[in-house]
């Protein structure tokens, strides 16, 4: 699971060291190796130099990966320049359309042990990277879970934390995630969207009305919060969605897409209905849940292919295109394994 919570933006060539401190900094607060490090700060200056020289600048997210064999740092570049042509060209070394060494996408591909990009002509370019730390020791997931999660939650430009969270607890046949957007942003709303994080961190498996009211009763000394809780049961062909507020849900799936039903209210504060809705859910599904600071009138049909690449480049694609600029935004995405 790829958790992203940190953004620098790419504009010009200072802030290409800009970038490449904020990813050192990340990868020493995760205890990483040096050499792993290193890594991290060479495929974050490749990334950043190449958002400027293809992409006419964008952005760079950093986040950390969770329930994984190895600790890793992932990394997201983004832009909306006119997109790579061949990608199986624009990987190799030697290729270059800058006049340049064009070294840059394959280094970044030797460095990662993860590596992905999605590319729309004339829409930009988003690339995915994983920086593993291999000194560390592997542990055994098995069996792994059917299905995988990948989020953004960014905080809105100017405030040091963000007012959405959300969380996941991701088993072999069951999985359940929790949104939640406080009102307003700023660290008044992240009181309360960390106390709804705490609820469900205490029993992820409750069921969906009982933690929302377990929520509301922990969030009234709190500004209050939009929630949603989604749990995917692919054994069962079946999601479970409860929702107070305004956290939107899509099922995209390759016969079609359908909105989830969240109730009004503000958890917290005004709560005054809680239902569980089921729907289908078959390998080819994908859920995103996003928080207001999204728009939501993206259709998965306008980026070909991209629903069955990682939850978290889906997300940070989604947010690139559709992030409102006005508030926190989160996206979190999950898919089949």
């Amino acid at each position: 699971m790829i958790r992203i919570g940190r953004m620098v933006r790419v504009g010009d060539g200072s802030e290409v060291a800009a970038a490449r401190r904020i990813a050192t900094q990340c990868a020493e607060a995760m205890r990483l190796s040096e050499i792993v490090t290193g890594k991290v700060a060479l495929a974050t200056t490749e990334l950043a130099t190449n958002l400027l020289k293809h992409g006419g600048g964008g952005m760079i997210l950093f986040g950390s990966e969770e329930d994984t064999p190895r600790r890793g740092l992932a990394i997201v570049a983004l832009d909306k320049g006119r997109g790579i042509a061949n990608l199986s060209m624009a990987v190799q070394d030697g290729y270059s359309t800058a006049g340049s060494q064009g070294q840059g996408l394959g280094a970044v591909a030797r460095a990662a042990a993860t590596f992905d990009v999605y590319s729309l002509p004339d829409r930009g370019t988003a690339v995915l990277c994983r920086v593993e730390d291999d000194a560390a020791p592997k542990m055994q997931f098995d069996p792994p879970p059917r299905v995988t999660v990948g989020g953004v939650c960014v905080a809105k430009t100017g405030e040091d934390v963000p007012g959405d969270g959300w969380s996941a607890s991701i088993k072999r046949d069951v999985v359940t995630i929790a949104v939640a957007d406080g009102l307003g942003h700023g660290a008044a709303a992240a009181t309360a969207s960390n106390a709804m994080v705490g609820v469900f961190a205490t029993n992820p498996d409750e069921e969906l009305p009982r933690m929302l009211q377990d929520a509301h009763g922990a969030l009234r000394a709190t500004r209050g919060a939009a929630v949603g809780i989604a749990r995917l049961l692919p054994a069962q062909g079946r999601l479970d969605f409860a929702g107070v507020g305004n956290i939107a849900g899509t099922i995209a799936s390759d016969e079609a897409s359908r909105r989830v039903v969240s109730l009004n209210g503000i958890v917290g504060h005004e709560m005054r209905k809680v239902q569980t809705f089921s729907y289908p859910w078959t390998a080819s599904s994908v859920l995103v849940l996003q928080s207001d600071g999204i728009g939501t009138s993206w259709h998965a049909s306008s980026y070909p292919g991209l629903m069955q690449r990682d939850p978290a480049l889906i997300a940070a694609v989604l947010y690139r295109d559709h992030c409102r600029g006005t508030d926190d935004a989160t996206v979190v995405v999950a898919k089949a394994s």
